[in-house]
């Protein structure tokens, strides 16, 4: 699998343009499962990256994002980074490394745009 540190414009607005209209329909159409939508949303979102090579001296919402998604597809604690920083005061959504996370909307909002202007930055 080819490790990509850096992404196009365009691609980071396609990932962007999609993940505004999918966390939009899915906010219009919420009337239960709000949690799984929003875990279904960040696990998509990750896919767009799956090639990103994450530098995991520091913070960072890429780490915070495949940690979150390590809780989804494991047992819904959030767990410590493989070989990363994490501190819950300076993330985007706080958590503390052990605690069960149950996502909404406005979660996948923040980690999100979070992670989409990371990727903006670092290109």
């Amino acid at each position: 699998m080819t490790r990509q540190r850096s992404f196009s414009a365009e691609y980071v607005e396609a990932a962007r343009t999609w993940f505004e209209e999918v966390l939009q329909a899915a906010r219009d159409v919420h009337v239960m499962g709000e949690r799984r939508a929003a875990e279904g949303i960040l696990l998509s979102l990750d896919r767009w990256f799956i090639d990103r090579d994450v530098v995991r001296r520091g913070q960072s919402p890429l780490t915070e994002l495949g940690m979150v998604v390590g809780a989804i597809l494991g047992d819904g604690a959030l767990p410590r980074p493989d070989g990363g920083e994490y501190a819950p005061d300076m993330s985007v959504l706080g958590s503390p490394v052990g605690a069960h996370i149950t996502l909404t909307f406005d979660d996948a909002d923040l980690l999100g745009h979070a992670v989409l202007d990371a990727i903006s930055v670092r290109r």
